[in-house]
């Protein structure tokens, strides 16, 4: 079955009655678990809660300001059923930033946490705006508030009232979602009803979710990827695990205690889990780890002509340790996926799929497949329904991503110019990424090799993308990550050469001083971590050579979804340093 919106979408997934929708452990150690049915019955009472009380109508709005749970997705549903638009905030989000979206759209009904709740109290300005704050899990002292209500409370009142379905079209706005982009302001991107079934009509059929699947759900729910992705495992009959906390150990025990299959997630998340993996076999008593290496080295040997299967043999022992045995496979997005952790991965013999999408393409654009080739150095295959088009490619092939399909945004709100910037009369979406197309056997398959906007021209006029020599950088232990820029050669020059921030990985330095005797000082780090700038010079074309490097002590500035913020590093900033 194919859905058109979200009302038909929640009538529907009741079809999977009593079994478990979602659970997640609470402060007594214990999963609360919730079924279908209850999902579709308090998504309808939010609903009619919201009409009947609050007098919110379709168009109206209601914002959504929590970490995931299970009640954001009832609270989600319940807005947009009837045609209300729903407005996600990233948790992390400060009070002074939430204060500035909830007045740009005039909001006036927000669903929250009792933790982002408590982070909004010194933002009078907001707090005054907001009429009623409902809460999910309120302390006693806060209902003392007139203006805050629990959920319950708000489903309970719900039950007064009979609640009628009202038409909703295709093409009626479903959500409104904030999006720093890459220039750090905001805009409001528009998403349909359309927009998220076409996502579940076609993600089904490139990623094989069943009813028997177990997500765990960490990335944060107003994020599209996760967001869309979830829907689907709903859509499938599937169980979604919402993480206890973002702690590794935390977030293995959810994995272990409800037989989580697959995970969505960030670059970051999985860089993180490769380096917990290798830190602990580094840990193991000597003659256990000189074996667990031997068979991991064994294992990489073997990846490519036994196409990952030597990892998932050899490997067994460390994956049932790491109490992801039964994860059947992993989607990366949101960010580039670097190719040491893709190898990794696959050397300990879990199955990752890169993807790609952006918020305006809702998000999902294409990714790679189980049933076929996973080439992790690409972004995959584009998924059902939706087309990709190179513009105006160089001789390389490389050109300008541009994406049709019904998964493309109405557009930004209230900014026209914004959006006609964006979608072209024929209805291509301009991403502004950089990347080109390639065949194997019959399949088209994406690569992302970077962004228009910070795309380097050296003074020869040759286009450099900075992503791709970040990735050979980044792929050395001894560099944590790094930010490639192009620096005028004077204030008059428009010609620009190549230089580089670099966050040493000061765990790796401590193992070296520990184990080889390296003297641990600023000095010798630099000294080190210039043989490796060499090192790289190699692979590069003359044109993209580094000419130089400062060293940062402490991680770039990133975005909800772990995107470095590249705005805010400049090449006269650096030039002038």
């Amino acid at each position: 079955m194919e859905i058109k919106t979200f009302q038909e979408y929640v009538n529907y997934i009741g079809i999977y009655g009593s079994k478990t929708v979602s659970q997640m452990k609470g402060a007594n150690d214990q999963y609360t678990k919730y079924s279908y049915d209850d999902l579709k019955r308090n998504a309808k009472l939010v609903s009619v809660y919201l009409e009947r009380v609050k007098h919110i109508g379709k168009g109206g709005f209601a914002s959504i300001y929590s970490e995931n749970r299970p009640e954001w997705m009832m609270a989600y549903m319940g807005i947009v059923y009837n045609g209300v638009w729903a407005v996600p905030l990233d948790a992390r989000l400060t009070d002074r930033e939430v204060k500035n979206l909830v007045l740009d759209c005039g909001v006036r009904v927000m669903f929250l946490s009792k933790s982002c709740y408590e982070n909004l109290i010194s933002e009078p300005e907001l707090m005054s705006h907001i009429q009623e704050f409902i809460i999910f899990d309120p302390s006693e002292d806060m209902l003392k508030n007139k203006k805050i209500k629990s959920f319950e409370s708000i489903l309970e009142e719900g039950r007064k009232y009979e609640l009628k379905d009202h038409p909703v079209k295709p093409q009626d706005v479903a959500s409104l979602i904030y999006t720093s982009g890459t220039t750090g302001k905001p805009k409001g991107v528009l998403l349909t009803h359309a927009n998220f079934a076409s996502q579940v009509n076609s993600i089904q059929h490139a990623v094989m979710i069943t009813s028997e699947d177990t997500q765990l759900s960490v990335l944060p729910l107003h994020h599209t990827f996760e967001f869309s992705v979830e829907l689907v495992v709903m859509f499938k009959g599937g169980t979604e695990t919402y993480a206890e906390s973002l702690k590794p150990n935390k977030m293995l025990a959810n994995v272990a205690e409800t037989g989580v299959t697959m995970m969505v997630g960030v670059p970051l998340l999985f860089e993180k889990i490769y380096e917990g993996i290798m830190r602990n076999i580094r840990a193991l008593p000597f003659p256990t780890r000189q074996i667990v290496l031997l068979l991991f080295g064994v294992a990489g040997a073997l990846t490519k002509p036994t196409d990952g299967k030597s990892g998932k043999k050899l490997m067994k022992m460390i994956r049932q340790k790491a109490h992801l045995d039964k994860v059947r496979f992993m989607i990366s997005g949101a960010a580039p996926l670097s190719q040491k952790v893709a190898k990794g991965f696959k050397t300990l013999g879990f199955t990752l799929l890169n993807g790609y999408g952006l918020t305006e393409s809702s998000p999902v654009v294409s990714v790679n497949r189980l049933e076929k080739k996973i080439r992790n150095e690409t972004v995959g295959i584009p998924i059902k329904d939706v087309e990709v088009m190179i513009s105006s490619p160089d001789i390389e092939g490389h050109g300008e991503v541009l994406v049709r399909g019904p998964n493309i945004m109405l557009g930004y709100y209230r900014n026209k110019k914004a959006t006609d910037e964006v979608i072209d009369k024929d209805g291509w979406l301009h991403t502004g990424d950089i990347g080109k197309l390639d065949m194997l056997d019959g399949d088209q398959y994406l690569h992302i090799t970077g962004r228009s906007k910070s795309m380097i021209v050296t003074k020869g006029g040759k286009n450099v993308y900075p992503e791709e020599i970040e990735e050979l950088i980044n792929n050395c232990p001894s560099v944590l990550e790094s930010i490639v820029i192009g620096v005028p050669e004077s204030q008059d020059s428009k010609g620009e050469s190549i230089y580089a921030y670099i966050v040493p990985n000061y765990e790796y330095y401590d193992t070296l001083a520990g184990t080889q005797g390296f003297k641990n000082t600023e000095e010798n780090i630099e000294k080190h971590l210039d043989k490796e700038v060499r090192e790289v010079n190699r692979l590069l074309k003359d044109y993209q050579k580094i000419q130089g490097f400062r060293i940062r002590r402490e991680e770039f500035q990133k975005t909800s979804t772990k995107k470095i913020k590249r705005y805010l590093f400049s090449g006269k900033d650096y030039m002038n340093l």
